[in-house]
């Protein structure tokens, strides 16, 4: 009795070659288990995911880059975010980690050009050197009201002077001085 090969290969959702093989005694699978050039990583990458860590990565992407230019990682983006998707403990940093950010509502308000802008201070912020020595910046922001047209200037200190500088270098890039500048009134002091 001959056996169709093709038709029990469609009934059973496999290859006829599948079918075939394990009719003449071959079963065993020829897939070869290699390792990963991710997995050199992968005690790296846990401990920049984990609780622990103080740099928040809020896309692989993001890390892929990070371990690339720090840790020598030689692969590509897509085959990185792959390995990340099939680990379940890298996954669940992504999906329900640090990264959560809130649905914020944004109301814009229009005015007409020239007529104000808005400055704000971006007090304090942690930033740890290369040295690992911490220091804290503060980062001024003149936001244009019509266009959204931002100027920032990073400083380690809020005098005055430093403010007026600030202002007057940003004027100076807006081409003009607008009519009402709007702020916080600690923001200036």
């Amino acid at each position: 009795m001959k056996i169709n090969k093709s038709r029990l290969g469609r009934e059973l959702g496999v290859d006829r070659r599948t079918v075939d093989r394990y009719l003449n005694g071959n079963s065993s699978c020829k897939t070869r288990n290699r390792k990963s050039k991710i997995d050199d990583l992968y005690n790296v990458i846990s401990e920049l995911l984990s609780e622990e860590s103080i740099q928040t990565f809020y896309y692989k992407r993001i890390l892929w880059e990070y371990l690339k230019d720090n840790h020598g990682l030689e692969c590509s983006q897509s085959s990185f975010r792959r390995y990340i998707s099939d680990k379940p403990e890298f996954q669940a940093y992504f999906s329900d980690g640090k990264r959560i950010q809130a649905n914020k509502t944004v109301v814009r308000f229009e005015t007409p050009p020239g007529e104000q802008a808005q400055f704000d201070w971006k007090e304090n912020i942690r930033y740890i050197t290369k040295e690992g020595e911490i220091i804290y910046v503060n980062v001024g922001v003149l936001v244009l009201g019509n266009s959204r047209f931002k100027s920032y200037g990073l400083t380690m200190s809020k005098s005055q002077s430093v403010l007026i500088s600030f202002l007057m270098e940003s004027f100076e890039a807006f081409g003009g001085v607008p009519k009402t500048i709007l702020t916080e009134m600690w923001a200036l002091w």
